[in-house]
């Protein structure tokens, strides 16, 4: 245990489970229940940070394989090996020790026969041998069986179960750990995920044995893993806020590792983590949940910007983190750590909204509190066989609850649904012709992308817009282009504007043979998805789409095509597959073509009547009024208020001239205006 004083919560071990069962009896609860059907050899995967969740038992009769492949999925066999069972069983052990009885102390110490069992039974029959390499040893588990494997010594050092002879054994294999972990770094590791969550285990053994060639060697690699893979803004390429998360945490964790054991870590690594926890603070809706994004889940990721705040002694941190620590929380931070949190004062940020530019992630918010809006629009790289097909996609969260949403992920096994949720139909943006602008061939590869084009944003408070593009279907001759805007708080609309090569009735034999018209452009049939939240109910009536939940209400107007309400798969969680609502909007339409989506949102019993009408745009000085092709203006009217916004979808003025329509007039390619701001707020020129 000397070796271990430094390492988590390990100076306060018995304090850590009498506060998790006092703060945190659910997950005590959870954790009990998890404990006992190990003792039967019955496994579930189901803990907070779980990579591929599970939720029907696998029970091994006679004796545990632990290359056994249920489901025909081998993130089974992965999840065994990490051996987060190990540490189910030592929360238990500390929970059921503190209840000071006959029947606790009982129960306990079967927990650490179990323990002891199960551990016994895995050096003797998964050795690490060329052909385990991609089994039972691939190198991602054996760098986070390392994390578990110290955390349970810890947890069971008082189990009189728990032998000397036994922890003797445990550290040869971990020395064997470090030698293989040493040995795997080809340039998939450095690049992905694998390589800091492979490299953190390699450090927590260098600090555990106190050798410092494995030491400096770690931090070698996550200095340049986190170079490589960490965008300016914060975001690590993978394109999905999970992976982000679980690589953090790993940082994170390995940062603190360092300062506790006073050793130096790159100040080019402190900065990457630092952005990286502003980045995910972006990334999570106001109730603290990541989205969907790419292949994510639906996690609370407070616990992350907490232990941020911690490393980065930041109260603006701790704002974001809505002030909290969680259950990982208690279980990862030493006594003085905790009781620093306590006392940071937290600060509100200047902005909320955020712009993640390099990785193309935007989030605007109206500000933020809990019950504040967020709009989330992607318009960035795929981001290897992590990302999903989702250009322009946009997520909405208003009144505490979601709205539309990313579908999810729900597996990696190489099938139908897998290619299917991960396409762009799956997403909240527009297809052409039937045709997803992005073709999946397998689970991870990808026989067609879109090359983004990102545009412009401006964030003002309380509203804000972003707009981008994607050259998905540039062997159509169409180039679609969106621009996504945060009205004012339960109001957003969607701007869609299609730009084909040749114009309707006009002979242009360059831009038709690109359109295959021969001179005019094609007719295109669009199809615009909305995935809604699977809480909710969506439904066709008075015109527009009706959204009901139990804590909030949308409406949905589309101002062209028609709209059909039909039903949808969603994965919030791995191995888990819902029934959502889906809207399709359709329409048809040669040369140039556009689309006003507006959706409003207000609590379940509050008011809301929503209408939108499309409005002439005209020239004031010249008086010519515009076509659709070159500008569109939108009144909606929310409860009585009104916002009309002009669009422009053309360069337009070359003299001196100003728009006008509904009233209004001013100058820019996107301008909002109420009756309180006549003169408009122009949020793009």
């Amino acid at each position: 245990m000397r070796n271990l004083e430094k390492f988590w919560c390990n100076d306060h071990l018995e304090e850590v489970a009498g506060d998790c069962g006092r703060y945190f009896p659910g997950g005590k609860e959870a954790c009990l229940e998890q404990a006992d059907r190990i003792l039967k050899n019955s496994f579930v995967f189901q803990e907070h940070w779980e990579m591929e969740r599970t939720h029907e038992a696998v029970v091994f009769w006679d004796k545990i394989e632990w290359d056994a492949v249920p489901f025909g999925d081998p993130e089974w066999l992965y999840a065994l090996n990490r051996h987060t069972c190990f540490l189910i069983l030592g929360k238990a052990w500390r929970y059921r020790c503190g209840e000071k009885d006959e029947a606790g102390r009982s129960k306990a110490l079967e927990y650490g026969k179990k323990f002891v069992a199960l551990l016994e039974d895995w050096l003797e029959n998964a050795p690490l041998a060329p052909e385990s390499r991609n089994g039972t040893w691939r190198s991602l588990e054996a760098g986070i069986r390392v994390e578990f494997w110290l955390k349970s010594m810890a947890l069971f050092d008082n189990c009189p179960l728990f032998t000397e002879e036994i922890r003797e054994r445990m550290e040869v294999c971990l020395r064997e750990h470090a030698g293989y972990l040493l040995e795997v770094n080809l340039p998939f590791h450095r690049l992905s995920n694998w390589g800091i969550l492979q490299n953190h285990g390699l450090l927590l053994l260098g600090l555990y044995f106190g050798e410092n060639g494995w030491i400096q060697e770690a931090v070698r690699r996550l200095d340049e893993e986190s170079h490589l893979q960490v965008f300016r803004d914060g975001t690590q390429w993978e394109q999905s806020p999970m992976y982000h998360g679980e690589v953090l945490y790993c940082l994170l964790d390995s940062l603190l590792h360092l300062k506790r054991f006073d050793r130096p870590a790159p100040r080019r690594l402190w900065e990457k983590v630092r952005k990286m926890v502003y980045a995910l603070a972006a990334w999570c809706k106001p109730d603290g949940h990541m989205p969907c994004h790419g292949d994510s889940d639906d996690i609370d990721a407070r616990d992350l910007i907490a232990e941020g705040a911690v490393l980065f002694k930041d109260g603006r941190l701790k704002f974001l983190a809505h002030g909290i620590l969680l259950e990982d929380n208690l279980w990862n931070l030493s006594w003085e750590e905790k009781a620093f949190y306590d006392g940071l004062e937290a600060r509100e940020p200047e902005e909320a909204s955020r712009a993640l530019t390099d990785s193309g992630n935007y989030f605007l918010r109206d500000g933020l509190g809990a019950d504040s809006d967020y709009l989330r629009f992607h318009c960035g790289c795929m981001g290897s066989g992590h990302g999903h097909g989702d250009q322009l996609h946009v997520d909405y969260f208003s009144h505490g609850e979601d709205i539309l949403v990313d579908a999810g992920r729900y597996t990696y096994v190489d099938n139908d649904i897998r290619k299917r949720l991960k396409a762009p139909a799956a997403h909240n943006t527009v297809c052409i012709d039937g045709e997803n602008f992005c073709e999946c061939v397998d689970s991870w590869g990808y026989s067609r992308m879109a090359l983004p084009w990102k545009g412009e944003y401006c964030f003002l408070p309380g509203m804000g817009m972003v707009s981008g593009a994607h050259l998905g279907y540039l062997d159509k001759g169409v180039l679609p282009v969106r621009k996504a805007v945060l009205l004012s708080k339960g109001l957003m609309l969607l701007c869609d504007a299609f730009y084909s090569c040749g114009q309707q009735g006009q002979e242009n034999p360059q831009a038709g043979a690109a359109a295959g018209n021969m001179g005019k452009a094609a007719v295109h049939s669009y199809q615009s998805r909305f995935h809604f939240g699977k809480q909710g109910i969506a439904e066709a009536e008075d015109g527009g789409i009706w959204f009901h939940s139990p804590g909030v209400q949308a409406r949905m107007l589309c101002l062209k095509g028609k709209c059909r309400v039909t039903k949808a798969e969603i994965s919030t969680e791995y191995n888990q597959l819902s029934e959502s609502f889906c809207v399709e909007n359709t329409w048809e339409a040669s040369g140039f073509t556009s689309q006003f989506t507006v959706v409003a949102a207000a609590g379940a019993k509050e008011q809301l009547e929503l209408s939108a009408e499309l409005l002439p745009v005209s020239m004031v000085r010249n008086g010519r009024t515009l076509s659709g092709e070159e500008a569109e203006a939108i009144r909606i009217v929310k409860n009585g208020a009104e916002y009309v916004v002009i669009v422009c979808h053309q360069e337009l003025i070359s003299e001196v001239d100003i728009f006008t329509a509904g009233g209004y007039e001013s100058y820019g390619k996107l301008m909002v205006f109420t009756p309180e701001c006549a003169e408009g707020e122009v949020l793009q020129y």
